[in-house]
């Protein structure tokens, strides 16, 4: 039982610091701490478990999704989007913090509505896949998960052909860079502006791309 905790700790720690890189060291730290609380204190005191310890075992080993993220939508339906291109603008000179603006833009770039019906989809698709003790990359890669970032995708390249659409990613990529620079290793030698423009341009490669 330890052993399977420790293990739930150290993933469920990974994983705020994957998905909130944008985040400073001390509020992923905060983060982290508040998230992982319950967890240290039956490490420390196993007694307090309850006598569904043993489902919930087995729910660790499948490193099942807890409800509280699956209600986080609108970070879901980001990741689902950029998993797309993840690898295409995950790449020298462009720092990790700035792939969360482009999963967070889809919210406000393909609108309310179809938002809103792609969230469903989401959430419909992630309570199928925990059900059958898939992790959260499986699901992603999975055929359905494809479907739907392919689908997040074609609404997005609709809406994303304006000018204003790439001044307010741009400043979103500039904000976020700012703010997380003293945090990347030899931040201080980026020029804010080439690497925006890298970011973007290389973002919208792949957005373009047919």
């Amino acid at each position: 039982m330890s052993d399977t905790l420790r293990q739930d700790i150290i993933f469920k720690i990974l994983k705020i610091a994957r998905d909130n890189s944008d985040l400073s060291s001390d509020d992923l730290f905060n983060q982290a701490e508040s998230a992982t609380l319950s967890m240290f204190n039956q490490l420390i005191n196993p007694s307090a478990e309850s006598a569904t310890a043993g489902k919930d075992d087995k729910s660790r080993i499948k490193r099942r999704m807890k409800r509280k993220d699956r209600n986080q939508r609108k970070e879901h339906v980001g990741r689902f989007f950029i998993r797309l291109m993840e690898k295409n603008i995950k790449q020298p000179g462009i720092p990790d913090c700035l792939i969360p603006v482009f999963a967070n833009s889809v919210h406000t770039t393909i609108g309310e509505e179809a938002y809103g019906q792609i969230s469903k989809k989401v959430d419909r698709l992630l309570e199928f896949g925990e059900s059958k003790g898939f992790d959260y990359d499986k699901i992603l890669d999975s055929k359905p998960g494809q479907t739907i970032a392919k689908e997040i995708l074609a609404l997005y390249r609709a809406e994303a052909s304006s000018a204003s659409f790439s001044k307010q990613l741009k400043n979103n990529l500039d904000k976020t860079l700012v703010k997380n620079i003293s945090s990347i290793e030899n931040g201080q030698e980026l020029n804010i502006e080439d690497t925006v423009n890298l970011a973007f341009n290389e973002f919208n490669k792949y957005l373009q791309a047919e």
